[in-house]
């Protein structure tokens, strides 16, 4: 299914939990917010993705908060498998990682994207107030061993840490995980010392690139192929490109269907309508007729 500008709708991504053991300073606390936590079932998120398959979903993306703080995560994952789709991957700041590695692999998770913004110990405590760096590392080494594969560490580029950066491409190609570099939403003035253009990075990255592959249906992002290590460039900030491209729809953690990453304006209650018996598909088509590009060309 197709939106109102002519997008196909092809990923969905769920936030179980809006709680994190981590307190990065920068967070934005994706989802939509509310008092009352009100958390949805293995049994209810397995309903809502199976119907959402009907609308053309093909890839769904576990988040948080930490989604490895949901003990039933596994649950969780057997409950939304189905062969219809191609895809399930999970966003983790992986603290958890290396414990329940094996797990979501059992339960039918294809892959792992951890969150890594500098390999210098203090600095990532810094950014995280109190992460502990040596354990995310042995969760990734863990993801990998059990076929969490391909992996991807996410890079938010920030100020403080591009100098960096080039470790962390080193740590990358070791590993055989693929980096992606993605450009920084302040949220209020404060942080904006911390934002940087990453054009310079992505132009320097081209210059030395062996191969350029554009990804079509993830907003002609490109991937550059750089003595053995893959690089991707994400930039959902004042971009016309990612707009118009965009597929993925979102679920919060409280039971809202959201069309877009940058408002929470137009949100569809899901929960809602499945608790009460009814036919939730009406919910997807509203969700699909909101959409509309934040940023238009």
């Amino acid at each position: 299914m197709k939106d109102r500008f002519g997008r196909e709708i092809r990923s969905l991504r769920i936030s179980i939990t809006p709680k994190c053991n981590l307190k990065c300073f920068y967070c934005h606390r994706e989802g939509h917010d509310s008092e009352n936590i009100n958390l949805m079932t293995p049994s209810e998120l397995g309903k809502i993705v199976k119907t959402s398959l009907k609308f053309g979903i093909k890839k769904v993306k576990i988040s948080g908060g930490e989604p490895l703080l949901r003990n039933d995560l596994p649950q969780i994952i057997e409950s939304i498998s189905d062969d219809n789709l191609k895809d399930i991957s999970l966003t983790t700041n992986g603290i958890f990682l290396e414990e329940c590695a094996q797990k979501l692999k059992d339960a039918g998770l294809n892959r792992v994207n951890v969150s890594i913004d500098t390999l210098n110990p203090e600095k990532y405590k810094k950014i995280t107030y109190c992460g502990d760096l040596e354990k995310v590392k042995r969760g990734v080494k863990e993801a990998i061993n059990v076929g969490l594969t391909p992996l991807k560490i996410n890079y938010l580029a920030l100020s403080n840490t591009v100098e960096d950066l080039d470790d962390l491409m080193n740590y990358c190609r070791e590993l055989g995980a693929i980096l992606q570099i993605i450009e920084f939403i302040p949220l209020n003035e404060h942080l904006k010392k911390y934002h940087v253009d990453i054009t310079p990075i992505e132009n320097k990255i081209a210059e030395q690139c062996d191969k350029v592959i554009t990804r079509k249906f993830m907003q002609n992002r490109k991937k550059y192929l750089v003595n053995g290590l893959e690089i991707e460039f994400v930039r959902p900030m004042d971009n016309t490109e990612f707009c118009s491209h965009c597929t993925r729809i979102r679920l919060t953690h409280d039971g809202f269907l959201k069309p877009c990453l940058l408002r929470d304006d137009n949100l569809v209650d899901i929960l809602t309508p499945l608790r009460n018996g009814e036919d939730i598909e009406k919910c997807f088509i509203e969700c699909i007729n909101r959409r509309e590009p934040y940023f238009k060309a």
